[in-house]
């Protein structure tokens, strides 16, 4: 049976109406408190895997304010996406510290209701609906690795990996054009970090680079034209040539 996810990725700004409430009612209010931030922009990408370890790819998605109007426009869309695919579970990196606290805020503010992938329902039985990456590497430790760390240790190229620091608010169409590239760029390099994880733990007939070439193939087919187009086909050609270069060696 196929396995199915769908990686999610979304950016915020900090509200600086909330951040000076909360400052009013308390001066040592973190500014980086989870309740001030507001959803800007929100990308996923879904992929699969059938038995027999082939990688499959899905429609590259994402909202923005400058599409939707505000958080509420760019929320809805999302939380619709999910319940149409609720069967399918989302992957995220550090999701459940950062990404669902904002997201289950957002919702309480517009009175949107959680798509199933988002409740928490405790005492659950079979797969779980969120796939939290951040912690499944770190498992039973101490230490986080950030998602960026993960990728360079892969060989991800610096110029990809690089591209993930955070955003500024945008404030013109080109700009905004430019988050809506790093949010689905942001869903690519987690797939990939997923694909990783799932090679380690023995799935069937699974081989990494070549997995990888077909998840950044199938995100070309659907965005030829993303501003790192050109460094995610080097990307490939290098990995096309390692495999090439390991047949050589074995011959």
């Amino acid at each position: 049976m196929a396995k199915n996810y769908i990686a999610l990725d979304a950016e915020f700004h900090w509200d600086e109406e909330l951040h000076k409430a909360h400052k009013a009612m308390d001066s040592k209010s973190d500014h980086r408190a989870v309740a001030v931030k507001r959803v800007m922009a929100a990308g996923v990408f879904p992929f699969s895997l059938d038995d027999e370890g082939r990688v499959s790819t899905g429609e590259v998605r994402s909202w923005s304010e400058f599409d939707w109007g505000d958080e509420e426009g760019v929320v809805s869309q999302l939380f619709d996406y999910l319940r149409a695919h609720e069967d399918k579970p989302i992957v995220t990196y550090g999701g459940l510290a950062t990404d669902v606290p904002v997201l289950l805020l957002a919702g309480m503010t517009h009175g949107l209701r959680l798509p199933p992938q988002l409740i928490d329902r405790p005492g659950r039985k079979g797969p779980r609906p969120h796939l939290d990456l951040g912690l499944q590497i770190k498992g039973g430790g101490r230490t986080w690795s950030h998602l960026s760390q993960v990728l360079l240790r892969m060989g991800v190229p610096f110029s990809l990996v690089a591209a993930k620091s955070g955003v500024r608010r945008p404030v013109s169409g080109g700009a905004w054009q430019s988050l809506s590239d790093h949010v689905e760029l942001d869903c690519l390099l987690l797939s990939i970090a997923k694909l990783g994880w799932l090679v380690v733990q023995g799935t069937n007939g699974l081989r990494l680079e070549p997995a990888i070439i077909a998840l950044v193939d199938g995100f070309l087919r659907k965005r030829p034209d993303h501003a790192l187009a050109c460094e995610l086909r080097a990307y490939t050609d290098r990995l096309q040539q390692e495999i090439a270069d390991g047949f050589d060696l074995a011959a």
